[in-house]
């Protein structure tokens, strides 16, 4: 009796001692990815601030930017004049040169004929009955014309320049606004994988905390069977529970492994390149005005670049409107010609014309008016579009809204199970201790309080998930404080 006494006291104190100690709540640094070396320990403010400068779809938007500040030039050349030095050489028969020295028309050659109206030359005619010296046009030799010239055009109608730029000008102003949302969409992907990494590495220590339980407990109840207080049956249902918490650990492992290439591909990264960040997680816990973040969700970037586009075709449509009205066109050329290439210096070969024409739409076959009614009704179609987008924003906002107060709710509560756990764990202990009660009681209790400290880990991962979508679906980065935003936060509760 003895005996067995002291082997239970011995057993007692053995499980006391060999009992893992409860786990710290957080790490101080998770690493997602090891790698060869240190890696850098990454902050969330440093893992968004690479991200805005290396993220591959936020650097395509930008890219679109330049292409519309394309666009507006040429919306610009609608209203500028076109200019071209133009030089050309050509050989052909050219009448307008035929009273020239080589036909008696005029120079020291050997035909000169006299100045046409004068009597000698009316007396030659007289006498040859009418003999021309001048032959007919396909009579005339080949000759070869050297030409070269500046040419302009311009065609002047405001209406059409304003519209053309003030169209322009809102797809730009569209585009930035969708710079702006490319930002707080990249900032909201990365602080989700950020706050990712954290949990699968604290789901990774859940289950590596749990393992060594099982194990610790296999190894006791094979010692309990040495001593004949444990069946064959429990040490087996133990080896099974060790087996079956390893392939949630392998699991685990790999969770952690993708989360990091999840924040690695969202900072522009190679998703296998090592990485490690601070577990450092602030949880705001404002009060938030519901009015307040009803109406900033009616102007956050994506749904003004909605409206921007109504503006956009309504420069269109005044643009194309201008096509119907009376507008002025101006040409104007000045050159030089010349059978020989010194002529282009001469003054004496120039030539000039200028045209002014004013030009009346009088039936294009219906293209114009075809093309402003398809206008119209895109830009009644966008408008109904932005009213739908308007109402499903404020939907989102509620859905969120709700959401993250149920979070947070879940947050207040998982903290204070946690709390109550680790009392029944300490309770559970020092009753083992006093022998009113066995080790699967503790065992139990160890297991309340690491699912109690899942179910935490989660709970904060929705309240900073919830708080940054929150953020984004009003149309602000979701890096800026609730507190920092006018009218939002009803009390201070920052935490």
């Amino acid at each position: 009796m003895r005996t067995a006494t002291g082997s239970a006291l011995l057993l007692s104190i053995f499980i006391l001692s060999s009992f893992p100690a409860a786990a710290a709540e957080d790490s101080a640094v998770v690493i997602a990815r090891p790698g060869a070396g240190d890696a850098t320990v990454l902050d969330l403010e440093a893992c968004v601030s690479e991200a805005l400068q290396n993220n591959d779809l936020l650097v395509a938007e930008k890219m679109r930017r330049r292409e519309l500040d394309g666009q507006m030039k040429q919306a610009l050349a609608t209203g500028l004049p076109t200019i071209d030095a133009a030089g050309t050489w050509s050989r052909g028969r050219d009448p307008s040169f035929a009273l020239d020295e080589t036909f008696g028309g005029g120079g020291d050659g050997p035909f000169s004929f006299p100045p046409s109206g004068s009597a000698m030359r009316d007396t030659v005619y007289s006498v040859l009955g009418g003999f021309a010296f001048i032959p007919d046009p396909q009579d005339i030799p080949a000759q070869s014309f050297w030409r070269t010239s500046l040419n302009m055009h311009w065609d002047l109608n405001p209406m059409k320049i304003v519209g053309a730029v003030k169209a322009a000008g809102r797809g730009i102003e569209r585009q930035d606004l969708a710079v702006v949302g490319a930002i707080q969409t990249t900032e909201e992907t990365v602080i989700r994988a950020y706050h990712g990494i954290i949990l699968a590495g604290e789901h990774l220590a859940a289950v590596q905390a749990d393992l060594a339980n099982q194990r610790e407990f296999l190894e006791i109840m094979k010692m309990r069977f040495d001593l004949g207080t444990a069946t064959e049956l429990d040490t087996l249902q133990a080896a099974v529970a060790v087996a079956n918490i390893e392939p949630q650990l392998r699991q685990a492992e790999q969770g952690l492994r993708v989360a990091g290439s999840r924040l690695n591909a969202a900072m522009g990264r190679d998703p296998e390149a090592p990485i490690a960040i601070r577990n450092d997680q602030p949880v705001e816990t404002d009060p938030i005005s519901r009015s307040r973040a009803l109406a900033m969700a009616l102007e956050r970037p994506d749904l003004r670049q909605v409206g921007l586009v109504s503006e956009l075709l309504r420069q269109n449509r005044r643009a194309q409107k201008a096509d119907l009205l009376p507008s002025l066109s101006l040409d104007g050329t000045y050159g030089l010609v010349g059978r020989e290439f010194g002529d282009l210096t001469n003054e004496g070969h120039n030539y000039w014309n200028a045209i002014v024409a004013f030009n009346v739409p009088v039936f294009d076959g219906l293209l114009t008016r075809g093309t402003i009614q398809q206008t119209e009704a895109s830009l009644l179609r966008n408008e109904a579009e932005l009213s739908g987008l308007r109402r499903q924003a404020r939907v989102d906002v509620l859905d969120l809204l709700g959401n993250l107060d149920a979070a947070r709710k879940n947050l207040e509560a998982t903290r204070l199970n946690m709390k109550r756990s680790e009392e029944l764990l300490d309770t559970s202990k020092m009753m083992l201790r006093l022998g009113k009660a066995d080790y699967l009681t503790v065992l139990e209790s160890e297991a309340n309080r690491s699912l109690a400290r899942s179910n935490l880990i989660r709970a904060r991962y929705d309240v900073l998930t919830y708080t940054a979508s929150l953020k984004r679906a009003i149309g602000i980065s979701p890096m800026l404080p609730l507190v920092a935003v006018d009218g939002l936060v009803k009390g201070d509760g920052h935490e």
